[in-house]
């Protein structure tokens, strides 16, 4: 072996690791295997040598890569034919209806998903933003959908509806009490604020009594003149 393709190790002057510089061939390279492998398509951080010819530096990423793929391939196919999402779902709906066993699994599933979704902060705040950036953006076309809808129904419909509401409203105020009633401190901050609440009621209900008779007293008064 002669001098100049003597192996030759030193520090990568990008990543410090160190590695052959030159090897026995006689081939140089200025920066380590790892430097100069490729970057993550996904997250941008340099593909493992171990990793082989892969663009990806993990396995997460790799299955994060396809979705990505899967989602870009879906969209297109969203764009060039816009009635396809809902014709998709009618078939899978209909094919649900008629399978009552895998109707079953779906509401399970579904079920199991939504409550997953309730004990998940992170997507409760996500929904959240979601739902007011919703409300602004379209809110004079739900509130004409609402009153549309309200008004395509009778009156038993309607007393009906109503009445569900408030069962609805005072099942959730029970139990917000009871969660209220584990922490002493936010219980006495609910009671104090029902007392203002009850308080400020109170005033303004006399405050409407008194000008209601001072307005029918100066209405007599009034006539007699």
């Amino acid at each position: 072996m002669g001098i100049k393709n003597k192996p030759i190790t030193r520090p990568c002057p990008q990543c410090g690791r160190n590695y052959q510089y030159r090897r026995a061939s006689g081939r140089t390279f200025e920066l380590c295997e790892y430097c100069r492998n490729l970057d993550c398509v996904v997250c941008g951080q340099k593909v493992p040598p171990e990793r082989g010819r892969k663009n990806t530096c993990c396995a997460e990423c790799e299955k994060l890569k396809i979705h990505n793929i899967q989602n870009a391939h879906y969209a297109k196919r969203i764009a060039e034919d816009p009635e396809l999402n809902k014709r998709n779902h009618a078939k899978s709906r209909e094919n649900r209806k008629a399978d009552p066993e895998r109707m079953r699994e779906h509401l399970e599933a579904q079920r199991e998903r939504n409550y997953r979704r309730a004990q998940d902060p992170k997507y409760q705040a996500t929904r959240k933003v979601y739902q007011a950036q919703r409300w602004q953006d379209k809110k004079d076309e739900i509130q004409a959908q609402r009153r549309e809808f309200w008004d395509s129904l009778n009156d038993v419909e309607k007393a009906e509806r109503l009445e569900r509401n408030q069962a609805i409203q005072r099942k959730h105020k029970a139990k917000k009490r009871e969660q209220l009633k584990l922490d002493p401190q936010k219980w006495a901050e609910y009671q104090e604020y029902q007392r203002t609440k009850r308080r400020e009621h109170r005033q303004r209900k006399a405050l409407n009594e008194l000008m209601t008779g001072t307005k029918e007293l100066l209405n007599v008064t009034n006539k007699d003149k």
